[in-house]
């Protein structure tokens, strides 16, 4: 069976002013969410989920 060969796509993508910082901040806000038990998700392995009791 032969394998299909994908079509290359390009994609362009233009940040308007302030989305790094609001995607930075989304990214911060998941980390402490994971952290505190709010979410699940994979931690450094150094750190653990701080569940409220």
């Amino acid at each position: 069976m032969a394998k299909k060969k994908d079509k290359e796509i390009t994609c362009t993508v233009e940040f308007t002013e302030g989305a790094i910082d609001r995607i930075t901040e989304a990214f911060v806000d998941l980390y402490y969410g994971i952290k505190n038990g709010i979410y699940e998700g994979p931690l450094l392995e150094n750190e653990k989920n701080e569940k409220p009791a």
